[in-house]
């Protein structure tokens, strides 16, 4: 509306003029000083419409402003708020209060290259730049009472917890993994511990120092189909039990697992899902547990598992090779055979049967046994369970006794925290014996004994993820 008025005041302001033509009969001087008039008066309308046209774009910039106000004065608003905050004196209590109920929020800063320049720095506890590093710690100690009184304090046929004289450091484990959205990563395991050192050391030294034991350390690269390639040192694939002690149903390891199956391998291993159900592995290694070889020869692995349910699994492992020193004559075979049920979501049950055997110039040398297990989930923190097994070693292949060694654990664990299963204690009680005598005892004829008694308390610490 006020754009119309100017509009019309211009044209009437130009107009006036126009109509102010000089009287009939005037004289010419007077027609000359009108027309000198006209054209002053010209001028100054011609400055008047200059300065109406500025009046014009003024509104018009007024009208916009408003809007322009609008949108700014919150940001203003907000602005000063913080001003006025940075700038309130530290002793200001509504100012302390506020901070206090505040949540801090802080966004990563990006990793600018010239390839990618937008590639965002990985979230992780540490990065090598490319991709997340992730360490998971396991610490377990325990305390070990043996009835025998062993005089060397050890307890035979144990490969973990082995101090039969009070307290022990089973593990202090470190896992490094890295790993990220691309397909490649590696892992790596590092065990220092009284369990650590059986590796590194003769089973039955007499010394139980600490060692540190190299677990594993192998590259991946995982397909898109699921399929995994690994290679460098990782744990077997054959048997049921594994080294960390949380992960399995009792606390001390097996008979099978310490003395009839390899521990690890250096070399390749090939994993691919070849249905929903069914997986298959392909390992070619240096041998059984060796990381140098001690010859030619290369001993390769073949596994199938088939897993229809949750509730049920089962595993097949064949592992053969020539591990004989410096020769490749002679061969050296492991089958191992594992399941899984459960028969109750509170009751659930597995079953082993390993069997290895060593030829060489001499003859050849088998060594076989099975091992039961069960165990019952009393609640949501509380749980029972059992492990029955055998070993005949008549031919003296593991042990180098000719003899059958049978043992019976009874293991009762307790989650202290119901939703996270990061700290786990357990007490248990383990029964070995053989037909011949075997086990050292202080106050027995000989200072050997037919069987050992042990008793047990673990506590198990996991510093990581809740899954």
């Amino acid at each position: 509306m006020k754009h119309h008025m100017l509009k019309l005041l211009v044209v009437a302001l130009c107009a006036t003029p126009l109509f102010a033509a000089p009287a009939a009969g005037e004289p010419e001087s007077s027609a000359a000083a009108v027309e000198a008039e006209i054209r002053e008066e010209l001028t100054s309308l011609r400055a008047r419409l200059l300065k109406l046209e500025a009046m014009l774009d003024s509104l018009q910039e007024q009208e916009a402003a408003p809007a322009v106000a609008a949108a700014v004065e919150p940001a203003a608003a907000s602005l000063g708020t913080a001003t006025a905050e940075a700038t309130a004196p530290a002793s200001a209590e509504p100012l302390v209060a506020d901070i206090g109920n505040r949540k801090a929020t802080w966004t990563p800063p990006k990793a600018v290259s010239d390839a990618e320049p937008s590639q965002e720095t990985p979230v992780g506890i540490a990065s090598s730049g490319g991709q997340t590093i992730s360490f998971t710690g396991l610490l377990d100690t325990y305390l070990s009472y043996n009835t025998n009184n062993p005089g060397n304090g050890y307890n035979d046929l144990y490969y973990t917890n082995p101090n039969s004289r009070g307290f022990g450091l089973n593990q202090a484990k470190l896992e490094i993994d890295a790993s990220g959205d691309g397909p490649i990563g590696f892992r790596t395991d590092i065990w220092f511990g009284s369990g650590a050192r059986l590796f590194v050391l003769e089973p039955n030294a007499d010394q139980i120092g600490e060692r540190l034991y190299l677990q594993q350390a192998y590259g991946y690269y995982q397909f898109d189909n699921g399929a995994e390639l690994d290679v460098g040192l990782f744990g077997t694939i054959a048997g049921l039990e594994v080294a960390e002690s949380h992960l399995n149903w009792n606390y001390s390891r097996g008979i099978l697992w310490a003395w009839n199956e390899p521990f690890g391998h250096l070399g390749a291993k090939y994993s691919v899902p070849v249905s929903d159900t069914f997986t298959a592995t392909f390992m070619l290694v240096n041998g059984f547990d060796n990381t140098w070889d001690q010859n030619s020869g290369k001993s390769y692995g073949l596994q199938g598992s088939f897993a229809p349910s949750d509730s049920f699994n089962t595993t097949l492992t064949w592992i053969n090779g020539p591990e004989n020193w410096n020769t490749n004559e002679g061969w050296l075979k492991n089958v191992s055979w594992n399941f899984y049920g459960m028969l109750h979501e509170r009751f659930e049950i597995m079953g082993n049967l390993d069997y290895i055997q060593n030829s060489d110039e001499t003859g050849s040398y088998t060594s076989w046994g099975m091992g039961g297990y069960a165990r019952a989930h009393l609640s949501d923190q509380v749980r029972l369970a059992y492990r029955m097994e055998f070993l005949d070693d008549s031919q003296a292949r593991s042990t180098g006794v000719e003899q059958t060694l049978k043992e019976s654990t009874f293991t009762f664990e307790v989650q202290p925290v119901k939703d996270d299963p990061r700290f786990l204690t357990r007490i248990e009680y383990r029964r070995d014996w053989s037909d011949v005598p075997y086990f050292l005892c202080s106050d027995c004829r000989d200072g050997v004994a037919l069987n050992q008694n042990t008793i047990t308390l673990g506590f198990m610490w996991v510093f990581g993820p809740k899954e």
